[in-house]
């Protein structure tokens, strides 16, 4: 149950990624933490947990929508971006 709960707390934070079209993680930060969010639920299955890895598997998905889709920093019509 304690591992179910931290994973819903996880959930909120990832939400405003997810749904800030202004929000930008670099690919590699994400792709790292969906290799590690599936080691984590095949360990969870592996133990015998359900819920946690569900909780995960949803969790793993939203990092797989920010690295498709959150991998650029938003360009603001009119402001220069220099790197």
């Amino acid at each position: 149950a304690l591992i179910t709960a931290g994973n819903i707390i996880i959930i909120p934070g990832l939400l405003s990624t997810v749904l800030n079209k202004q929000a930008y993680i670099p690919r590699f930060t994400s792709g790292v933490s969906v290799v590690g969010i599936t080691a984590v639920i095949v360990g969870l299955i592996g133990a015998g947990l359900v819920f946690s890895p569900i909780i995960l598997g949803v969790i793993g998905l939203m990092w797989v929508y920010i690295f498709l889709y959150r991998n650029q920093p938003a360009v603001t019509p009119g402001v220069e971006v220099t790197e």
